[in-house]
């Protein structure tokens, strides 16, 4: 049977609602904390489980059961007295993010675990002067958090390892699909992308190349939709016959240090992938065509 972790939501915004209605969908006890008016709180959570019945990701059966897993309270101390694991989700204020640390780990000790949802402070500054720093990291959710199952978890320079590995589990436990930042850096992993699909869409759009609507739809209908069944460097890989590690022979070069180790790991992401999704390339292709279909259908277009 899959462990059953008492959670605690400190922030009850789109981002805290979004990640308690995931807590609460996969039966872990949730409470959510704020300091707002609790009717309020409890109004964001509902809404966030009806935009999930309206979505179809869940049943009206479903939502209830899990409205059934939520307690709410202003009182911080009661929030986490049996709490396994932390998620903060207030404002980007490190001195209130602090303020709240020291507040948990005053009462609980180094017994809880604390991820912030923050997308721009480094887990070092969050854990500066902390009691117990190695307990506090980032598990950064995207928007919305709670349709988008991806969150990254960053534990800093020294990070304890089997921490991070808890942080991992409890999240997979939550219906999400961490990744792990291995270094501090700005915009971790996700907003790198971001920002870098961004300034590019920027540029062609101020440069005169297209308008806005279209170089959305470029991605819409092209890259964007490759990237979102295989990702970015395995869809490269499938473009070219026998992978990246054999895309330099097409022009009579050697495979060079960045192909061999881009390669080697497109390699082991498939083999490492179930099987209903495609474990060798050719499956993998299949997977994909069959889950574009499904998506142009969706837009009308098959």
């Amino acid at each position: 049977m899959e462990n059953k972790y008492h959670i605690t939501l400190v922030g009850s915004g789109m981002i805290g609602a979004g990640l308690a209605v995931n807590a609460l969908m996969n039966g872990h006890p949730t409470i959510i904390y704020d300091v707002i008016d609790l009717e309020k709180v409890k109004k964001t959570v509902q809404d966030v489980l009806d935009i999930m019945v309206e979505a179809g990701a869940i049943t009206g059966e479903k939502a209830a059961e899990a409205a059934s897993l939520a307690s709410y309270t202003n009182d911080l101390d009661a929030a986490v007295e049996k709490a396994d694991f932390v998620q903060e989700c207030v404002p980007e204020r490190i001195e209130l993010k602090q303020s709240i640390y020291r507040q948990i780990q005053e009462k609980r000790g180094d017994k809880v675990v604390i991820c912030s949802s923050t997308s721009a402070i480094m887990p070092s500054v969050l854990q500066k002067d902390m009691l117990y720093p190695k307990k506090i990291l980032v598990g950064h959710p995207y928007n919305p958090s709670y349709l988008l199952p991806l969150i990254e978890v960053c534990g800093g320079p020294d990070a304890d390892q089997e921490v991070v590995e808890l942080v991992m589990n409890i999240y997979r436990s939550m219906g999400k699909e961490p990744i792990y930042c291995k270094k501090e850096t700005e915009g971790f992993i996700v907003n790198k992308l971001s920002w870098a699909a961004m300034d590019a869409a920027k540029k062609v759009v101020l440069d005169g190349v297209c308008s806005v609507e279209d170089i959305d739809k470029a991605i819409i209908y092209g890259p964007g939709m490759r990237m979102a069944v295989t990702g970015q460097i395995m869809t490269m890989s499938l473009g070219v016959q026998g992978g990246l590690k054999a895309a330099a022979a097409k022009y009579g070069k050697e495979p060079n240090e960045a192909d061999i180790i881009l390669g080697d790991g497109v390699d082991a992401e498939i083999a490492a992938r179930p099987k209903e999704f495609g474990n060798i390339v050719e499956d993998v292709i299949k997977f994909r065509d069959k889950i574009f279909a499904v998506i142009l259908k969706e837009y009308g277009k098959l």
